[in-house]
């Protein structure tokens, strides 16, 4: 299972997922049976772990339950090494799942510390207005970001950033770049500078100062961030169920 499909199965199941990403969701749900095994997979343990187990009898079952399930599955792939046989195709799809309920039990079980940067950095397509100049720029900027390649976003939002000045969206897809590139101080500038104007931008600049915080592990500045974004904001709910993690 893909890490990124965690990302997606939560926000479904926190309804915070609209418009045509709910809908991609939804048809590759209903057409893609792998997919939704992975997802009833995930369901199921989010909703045993999501009790924060009431007791230590509750906490242990669960372990047991986690555990006799990965043993059952090691168990078959080592009788099918054993006899030699070439694995069948659904033979395949079943070791397939086996490794997603190996990955499900490292990703709850053994990260269920302090929240980590890679559990809420999922962001939003980068969509630019098209203009009559730098079409060229706005064109690979919107590749390379939506494509994971933050490096030659950045270069080619650092060319629309100078020929058009004060765009908060430009800055704030910059700042975005520089926090997956690790550049915090050049990414916390910008994210300060958004959040403390009056752009429609602001609230969102407010949560990916906090998600700057929350990557560099300042998690009381992340808290202190993660407060001041209002109800009004369409992060606040992503924000009160970062701050019930911390």
């Amino acid at each position: 299972m893909k890490e990124d499909h965690y990302i997606t199965f939560d926000n479904y199941l926190n309804n915070e997922l609209s418009g045509a990403e709910l809908a991609s969701f939804e048809e590759q749900l209903n057409s893609d049976a792998d997919f939704k095994q992975e997802f009833e997979i995930y369901k199921a343990i989010e909703s045993s772990l999501s009790s924060k187990f009431e007791n230590e009898e509750e906490e242990k079952a669960l372990r047991n339950t986690l555990s006799k399930l990965g043993s059952t599955y090691i168990k078959q792939e080592n009788s099918t090494k054993k006899k030699g046989k070439v694995i069948s195709f659904l033979n395949y799809k079943k070791l397939m799942v086996a490794a997603s309920i190996a990955l499900l039990i490292g990703f709850f079980l053994f990260n269920n510390g302090e929240p980590v940067y890679s559990d809420f950095s999922s962001h939003q397509a980068l969509e630019l207005v098209v203009r009559s100049e730098n079409n060229e720029a706005i064109v690979k900027a919107q590749e390379a970001f939506n494509s994971k390649n933050y490096e030659v976003a950045l270069e080619q939002l650092t060319i629309l950033s100078e020929t058009t000045k004060n765009d908060a969206e430009i800055e704030l897809y910059k700042g975005i770049c520089f926090l997956e590139l690790n550049n915090y101080v050049e990414a916390d500038v910008i994210f300060d500078e958004i959040s403390g104007g009056n752009s429609a931008f602001v609230n969102t600049a407010s949560w990916y100062k906090a998600l700057s915080m929350l990557k560099q592990q300042q998690f009381e500045a992340c808290k202190y961030v993660l407060q001041r974004i209002p109800e009004s904001a369409d992060e606040y709910n992503k924000a009160q169920k970062l701050l019930k993690k911390l």
